[in-house]
C-alpha cells in the first residue's frame, strides 16, 4: 500500500486516530482530520506522508476542502475512511431537536457528503475503497437512542445502496459496526462517570471485555486493502460476539476485562 492515499475523519482520538496510524504503518499516505485542532496535535509534522487539516465534516465545504487537501498532497486518492460522528441520547418527546440536528448533520449527512466529495477523486484514479464508520446500533435498537440509532441505520443503508450504484466503476463501499469499544469519545465519559453501566455493557459482550480501538482499525485496514477487491457493500459487525445473540440472555461469564 506504500503508493495509496488516504482520508480519515474523525482522527483526532479513538477509533479514527487508530484507523490514521494502522493505515500509516501499513504504508499509507494518510491525511487526518478533524474539527478538533488541539486534539491533532498527535501528529508533529515530522512525517510528510502523514498530515493534519482541521475540517468540519458535516459541511459540504470541509469535505471538499479535505479532498483537495489529500490529492494536493500526495497527488492521488485511493480510499476515504469515513469516521467522524457523535452519540445522543434522549427520549423521542424530550431529546431537543437541535441536538437531534446535529446528530443527523454529522452521522448521516456528512457521511454523504464526504462519498459525495470523494467519489470524483476516487474515479478520476480508477477506483477505491470508501469505509464508513457505523455501528451495532444502526443494525438494532437501543433504549432512549433512537436518534443515534436512526442515523447509524441510515448510514448503513447509505452504504448499502452506494456500493451497488458504484461497483462496476472499481469503487467499494463498506462499513465497519462497532460495539463497545473503550477508549473513544462516547465510552471513556460513560467509564469516568458512570463505572456501573461500563461493567454492565462489557458483562453483555460475549467475549467478555470492551473492544479496543485498534481492533476496529485493523478492519477498517482490510476493507481497504486489496484483501478485500470482493467485498462491497457489507456492513461488518466488531463487536465480541454482542449481535450473534438475541439479547434475552446475559452470556456466560468467564474471564473479566
Amino acid at each position: 500500500m506504500t503508493d495509496r492515499a488516504v482520508v480519515v475523519t474523525g482522527a483526532a482520538s479513538g477509533m479514527g486516530r487508530a484507523a490514521a496510524e494502522r493505515l500509516r504503518g501499513d504504508g499509507w499516505s494518510v491525511l487526518a482530520t478533524d474539527i478538533a485542532a488541539d486534539a491533532l496535535s498527535w501528529i508533529d509534522g515530522s512525517d510528510p506522508a502523514l498530515r493534519s487539516l482541521v475540517v468540519d465534516s458535516a459541511t459540504e465545504t470541509g469535505n471538499a476542502e479535505m479532498i483537495d487537501a489529500a490529492h494536493g498532497a500526495f497527488g492521488r486518492l485511493d480510499g476515504v475512511v469515513l469516521n467522524a460522528g457523535v452519540g445522543a441520547s434522549g427520549a423521542i418527546d424530550e431529546q431537543p431537536m437541535e441536538q437531534v440536528d446535529r446528530t443527523l448533520a454529522i452521522n448521516l449527512r456528512g457521511v454523504m457528503l464526504g462519498m459525495r466529495a470523494a467519489v470524483p477523486a476516487l474515479r478520476a484514479n480508477g477506483g477505491g475503497a470508501i469505509v464508513v464508520t457505523a455501528s451495532i446500533s444502526g443494525l438494532f435498537g437501543d433504549g432512549n437512542m433512537w436518534a443515534y440509532n436512526a442515523s447509524k441505520g441510515g448510514v448503513i443503508n447509505l452504504v448499502r445502496s452506494v456500493a451497488i450504484d458504484l461497483g462496476h466503476e472499481g469503487i467499494r463501499v463498506n462499513a465497519v459496526c462497532p460495539g463497545g469499544i473503550a477508549g473513544t469519545g462516547m465510552t471513556v465519559p460513560m467509564e469516568r462517570h458512570a463505572p456501573d453501566m461500563f461493567e454492565e455493557m462489557r458483562s453483555h459482550v460475549p467475549m467478555q471485555r470492551w473492544g479496543r480501538p485498534e481492533e476496529v482499525a485493523a478492519v477498517i485496514a482490510f476493507l481497504l486493502s486489496d484483501d478485500a477487491s470482493f467485498v462491497t457493500g457489507v456492513a461488518l459487525p466488531v463487536d465480541g460476539g454482542v449481535t450473534a445473540g438475541t439479547g434475552q440472555f446475559r452470556p456466560p461469564s468467564g474471564r473479566k476485562a
